[in-house]
């Protein structure tokens, strides 16, 4: 295979060809390597800083950012060995961890905790992420164009790229994380019960206003939209009550009561 105009994802899909069932990872990485510099590019005009700042997304974070790595060299001296790369990429594969990572010594594995989300925050965050996804490809060409500066001492343009990539790249994680442990709750069958997924309206005892919240997790919630967390000081004084009963919450003004007027499923 000597086709200078293979894209990177065609690249990937005869690389995955030559592995054996047992070495997905690798297959996975170069697909994933793929869809971050963009797969209709051209894998000969893949240069080093694409494949730095590739790196440094994963480098200080990920628990497997190692092996990783080595996935990813041994998809570059495929790609170069096929005359596919005019350059020798693999010597920038470099994972580069920070001080107070490795102060922090080795990753300890999170144990699962389930996330109750309602239908429509899954779909929220499902979109979220995907929307977040779809910034990568031009984060990468920002990456690469201010690296092109070899003068890093004062290249803003670089600095903002990578905090851009980092504060990106950490929301992903976050959702990715959100949504693997995401149980989506069903209808209550408790409906005069106030839980995750009720509607509540709540009445100001001492000025008779209304509010009227939808009770969710701390993953969707949103007070401004009527979002309200089960976590929040409300939401909390609010979950197992019925409607006719009265709370009171703690504000930085002092403590108020609200009269729960409804609560419905």
């Amino acid at each position: 295979m000597t086709n200078d105009n293979s894209t990177v994802s065609q690249a990937a899909r005869h690389f995955a060809h030559t592995l054996p069932g047992d070495q997905q990872t690798y297959v996975q990485e170069a697909f994933r390597f793929a869809r971050w510099v963009g797969e209709e590019r051209p894998v000969a005009e893949i240069r080093p800083p694409d494949v730095e700042a590739y790196v440094e997304s994963f480098g200080v974070n990920s628990p497997n950012a190692t092996s990783r790595a080595e996935a990813l060299k041994s998809f570059l001296t495929y790609a170069h060995k096929q005359k596919l790369m005019p350059d020798k990429l693999v010597t920038h594969v470099r994972v580069r961890r920070t001080a107070a990572a490795r102060a922090r010594g080795p990753v300890v594995k999170e144990q699962k905790q389930e996330v109750p989300l309602t239908a429509e925050g899954l779909q929220a965050l499902t979109q979220e992420l995907e929307g977040l996804k779809d910034q990568r490809p031009k984060i990468a060409v920002d990456l690469r164009d201010a690296m092109a500066d070899k003068d890093f001492r004062e290249n803003a343009p670089l600095d903002a790229a990578r905090e851009a990539q980092g504060q990106l790249e950490a929301r992903i994680r976050e959702l990715e994380q959100t949504l693997r442990n995401a149980v989506v709750i069903s209808d209550t069958s408790r409906g005069d019960v106030a839980q995750i997924g009720s509607s509540v309206v709540l009445q100001n005892v001492s000025s008779g206003s209304k509010l009227t919240y939808l009770l969710v997790s701390a993953r969707e919630a949103r007070p401004n939209e009527g979002r309200l967390s089960i976590e929040s000081p409300v939401g909390k004084a609010v979950v197992g009550r019925r409607a006719g009963d009265e709370i009171e919450v703690t504000a930085p003004s002092g403590a108020i009561r609200f009269r729960i007027e409804s609560v419905t499923a």
